[in-house]
């Protein structure tokens, strides 16, 4: 029996550390439990706040990216249709006259304010070009009889021409009759402002400049 006692504290010992440890145990998953938890409120909000600033982060700069693209569509264009406008002086002496759009202030536009204009369709008609370039935005707003009128839109993107008689604004009388092309307004230069690079043309009685964000301009003798 003394034999059977003894051997008693050693089992009795096991048991208790195999309960002290089987309790360390629990402790242990319970806080690898609150650990896997999950998110919290807050921190689910603040990672929604950072996704949203990157978001629209992200949609400013694909904006300006496109903005600068249609501005580099449009100066080409303009140039396009100037180097049509010579060729067709070289053809015919002159060049084409303007087919004044309805509330545009006596302008040629590419938009009438419901739809795209045949702009400068006798450069088509001479075959000196097979397709003249419109804004790629191309859009105009009429709300009075000098809605479309380059100086005064504001808003609308749209190309403009005239044709101007010899003399006119105190222009060199000498050279001849004379034209203006432009664009309204571009994506990346504020309303009322020129963008870099635009030519302009100006006379001692006026300045074309301000009809638009590009403007160019050329003399029959020039």
């Amino acid at each position: 029996m003394a034999y059977r006692g003894l051997s008693i504290i050693p089992l009795q010992s096991r048991i208790l550390r195999r309960a002290v440890d089987g309790e360390g145990m629990k402790e242990s998953m319970k806080k690898n439990m609150i650990k896997q938890r999950g998110f919290t409120i807050v921190e689910l909000l603040i990672v929604i706040v950072v996704i949203g600033i990157l978001a629209a982060i992200t949609v400013v700069a694909y904006t300006g990216i496109q903005g600068r693209a249609r501005d580099t569509h449009r100066t080409q264009d303009l140039k396009n249709i100037a180097k049509a406008l010579e060729l067709h002086k070289t053809a015919y002496g002159t060049y084409p006259s303007a087919v004044v759009t309805p509330n545009a202030g006596g302008w040629e536009v590419s938009h009438d304010g419901t739809n795209a204009t045949n702009f400068l369709s006798a450069l088509i008609t001479t075959k000196t070009i097979l397709k003249v370039p419109v804004d790629p935005q191309n859009s105009g707003t009429v709300v009075n009889s000098d809605s479309l009128d380059p100086s005064w839109s504001t808003t609308d993107k749209f190309y403009f021409y005239y044709r101007y008689v010899a003399g006119t604004a105190g222009c060199d009388v000498t050279r001849g009759d004379f034209y203006i092309l432009g664009a309204t307004r571009y994506d990346t230069t504020p309303s009322g402002q020129t963008t870099q690079g635009s030519p302009g043309f100006s006379c001692s009685g006026r300045d074309w400049a301000a009809e638009g964000a590009w403007v160019t301009g050329g003399y029959t003798n020039g």
